[in-house]
């Protein structure tokens, strides 16, 4: 990994890492898409302290994909070959969001 990456990435995913912080402590519930537009009674309907975790957990899978890529010394390459496991992740985000963070 040259110099230039390191410039552009190590940010990125220090940015990405403190976000997730900020999700997980429950100081941006406003940035969980969906959920901050959604009525009161909508919102009621999700239990919060879940899907803090899984949005969190979603958030940090992105500058651990870049770590690997940075393992691999190849960040720019490796990257699109990691497209369908995030897609997988987000995919079962998703699914998590709708069941396991549902109250019932």
């Amino acid at each position: 990994m040259d110099t230039v990456e390191i410039l552009i990435f190590l940010p990125i995913a220090l940015m990405m890492v403190a976000l997730a912080f900020v999700i997980l402590k429950g100081w941006g519930d406003r940035l969980i898409a969906g959920y901050n537009t959604a009525s009161k009674e909508e919102q009621e309907k999700f239990n919060i302290k879940r899907l803090r975790i899984v949005v969190a957990a979603m958030i940090l899978f992105v500058p651990a994909l870049i770590l690997v890529a940075a393992c691999f010394d190849d960040i720019t390459g490796i990257t699109l070959d990691f497209l369908p496991v995030l897609l997988i992740v987000v995919v079962i985000g998703i699914i998590l969001v709708y069941t396991w963070c549902r109250k019932k």
